[in-house]
């Protein structure tokens, strides 16, 4: 089932950072009526009529509630937060699901890791790095393992989205997606192509209840 895009109004968590910014712009480009939650006002330079800015963090409930009431999907593209808790990606998109639930909504798409999932696959392919650079990668890597945790057994209709390794390039709209694919270390995706794969996929059914590898 896929939906008129153009016709819904969607949630975006992460509204501001380098992923979630492209899926604003994508999203209002279409013609989508976006509520973005933005802890810095000044950082969302972004001025469309279709765009409601609420202010607030994904650790405040209250804030998180504004965000998804109403909404037909929810895009988590949470990344971890500077010098702030270890665990606000799970932490975070637990009360986005909570949420989502007590207002109805049930179309989550989340990204995250291929690396940084703590899956297997992306254990393998973090393979070799200096054990200095895992042990400050492990408590991101716990946060988006926990995270992914909390999505699957949400009850949702649900898709995580793990990308390689992620560029400034643009959007081509080609890029190869499934639950097992054969990748190599060098692949690379672009953020706008990214944010235009959440967004085909929050305004259907197409991979509900997986997990899907993105890369170019």
């Amino acid at each position: 089932m896929w939906y008129y895009l153009a016709s819904m109004k969607i949630s975006v968590f992460g509204a501001t950072g380098r992923t979630g910014r492209m899926v604003v712009e994508q999203a209002l480009s279409q013609g989508i009526e976006v509520v973005g939650l933005v802890r810095d006002v000044g950082k969302m330079t972004m001025d469309d009529p279709k765009l409601q800015i609420v202010q607030g963090d994904v650790l405040d409930e209250t804030a998180v509630e504004r965000t998804v009431d109403e909404a037909d999907g929810v895009v988590v593209a949470l990344g971890p937060k500077p010098g702030g808790e270890d665990n606000v990606m799970a932490v975070g998109t637990g009360y986005v699901i909570s949420a989502m639930r007590k207002h109805g909504v049930r179309r989550l798409v989340v990204q995250s890791s291929y690396a940084m999932s703590g899956s297997e696959a992306g254990v393998k392919f973090l393979e070799g790095m200096e054990e200095e650079t895992m042990k400050m990668l492990k408590p991101a890597i716990d946060d988006k393992m926990n995270q992914e945790r909390m999505v699957r057994e949400s009850g949702l209709e649900w898709t995580i989205v793990r990308p390689l390794t992620l560029t400034d390039g643009p959007r081509l709209g080609k890029y190869r997606v499934g639950e097992d694919m054969e990748i190599a270390k060098t692949d690379t995706i672009s953020r706008a192509d990214v944010a235009d794969l959440m967004l085909k996929l929050v305004g259907g059914s197409e991979w509900v209840g997986k997990t899907v590898t993105v890369t170019g």
